[in-house]
């Protein structure tokens, strides 16, 4: 159902109940109550049409989250956000490739080395994949951590509408190496991200955690 016709359909379901759209939560129950009770079936005089169109409309009400016995105006239940995952093309991966000036594939892209600590204070990472909750975006890195210095190509174009990739590198330091997570700085996210709400970056993610976002 479109949401125009949605509104519609609270509109008469109200209706059929004798309430406009000002009514209540509670207004909602008493007036099915009200009617379930004058109108069924079971009762002298009971009207069997008048019944079944007050229930169709209640259960309706009920469903979108406007029968609920919070105080207040009836509001509509938010849909929950759909989680969906973004697997990155091979000329996206590329792009983070070349942006990090790695010529080419990165030290650990297909096998994953642990870092140590005396010869490897860099590291450079590109994300497989990006998963989207709304406007949160959790990026998903198969390497690790290192200690020390790292840096992580990400794509900052995931939720615009233009069809032009973009990328930007983000530099951190880490105090251990390993899986982990990196929470990007409001500041950094509200000038890079256009649109998005948070922005995650998950180290060492193995296939399973990200088809199981």
């Amino acid at each position: 159902m479109e949401p125009v016709d949605k509104i519609q359909a609270r509109v008469d379901a109200l209706r059929a109940l004798g309430l406009d759209q000002t009514a209540t939560a509670s207004d909602i129950r008493n007036a099915w109550r009200d009617i379930a009770f004058r109108a069924h079936p079971d009762r002298t005089g009971g009207d069997c049409a008048r019944f079944a169109e007050a229930k169709a409309a209640f259960d309706f009400l009920r469903s979108e989250g406007l029968a609920t016995k919070a105080a207040g105006p009836a509001r509509p239940r938010r849909p929950k956000l759909r989680a969906r995952l973004v697997e990155l093309a091979e000329d996206a991966l590329e792009s983070c490739r070349s942006l990090l000036g790695a010529g080419g594939a990165l030290p650990h892209d297909d096998h994953p080395a642990p870092c140590r600590n005396s010869e490897q204070t860099n590291a450079d990472h590109i994300p497989s994949a990006v998963g989207c909750r709304g406007r949160d975006l959790t990026f998903f890195v198969a390497t690790p951590v290192c200690e020390g210095k790292n840096r992580v190509a990400l794509p900052t174009s995931i939720l615009t509408s233009g069809r032009k990739f973009e990328a930007e590198i983000l530099s951190f330091q880490a105090t251990s190496s390993g899986a982990g997570e990196v929470v990007v700085p409001d500041t950094i996210r509200q000038r890079k991200f256009p649109g998005a709400k948070s922005v995650r970056i998950r180290f060492e993610a193995d296939p399973h955690m990200s088809e199981a976002f």
